[in-house]
């Protein structure tokens, strides 16, 4: 049976380590409305946050969990130019995470588990209030330091195809902004 194409972002897997609140400016750099397991980034100004960007050499700081407004009351996301807010983060550098591959042409396979691979951008769902962010299957897990993610394994789960579109996989942030270096596969 193909695996169901439910994009969600990432997703806290097992147990989660830590969550922090930060704060997100009125208006995100990152010009996007901020979903439930959109990876984010510290903007380097105080204890404040925003939306993360996808590829190699771009760090990520965690997940987030939750969204609030000014005043402390949870909202169902954070609309960008919609005011300041809160964002809560799975921001622990050795959290574990599942996330969804984008279904591209190459798929992700078992010889992939413990490779690097990156994120890929996705639109977030007003209905749901997920995010769109997946696994770029075209990356294969490789030796890039820089890339985002590490895969550990594939979700274990009847209906989670391995080598088929759409598998959800295991894996913790390789490039976390909270690390002194940045890992390659093996180590």
């Amino acid at each position: 049976m193909a695996n169901i194409n439910r994009p969600k972002g990432l997703e806290v897997y097992d147990c989660l380590l830590r969550a922090t609140l930060y704060q997100v400016p009125s208006a995100v750099g990152g010009n996007v409305d901020i979903f439930i397991g959109d990876p984010v980034i510290l903007t380097g100004t105080g204890n404040q946050c925003d939306i993360a960007t996808g590829g190699t050499g771009n760090p990520l700081l965690g997940a987030v969990l939750a969204t609030y407004d000014t005043n402390g009351v949870p909202t169902n996301y954070h609309v960008d130019n919609g005011g300041a807010g809160f964002l809560l983060v799975a921001d622990h550098p050795d959290q574990l995470f599942s996330a969804q591959g984008d279904g591209d042409t190459t798929y992700l396979d078992v010889n992939d588990s413990g490779g690097n691979v990156n994120l890929v951008t996705g639109t977030g769902s007003t209905v749901s209030y997920r995010s769109g962010w997946e696994i770029n299957e075209s990356d294969t897990g490789g030796t890039t330091p820089g890339d985002q993610i590490r895969l550990m394994k594939a979700v274990p789960r009847a209906d989670n195809t391995v080598g088929d579109a759409n598998a959800d996989w295991i894996f913790r942030i390789n490039n976390h902004q909270q690390v002194a270096g940045i890992v390659g596969v093996g180590v």
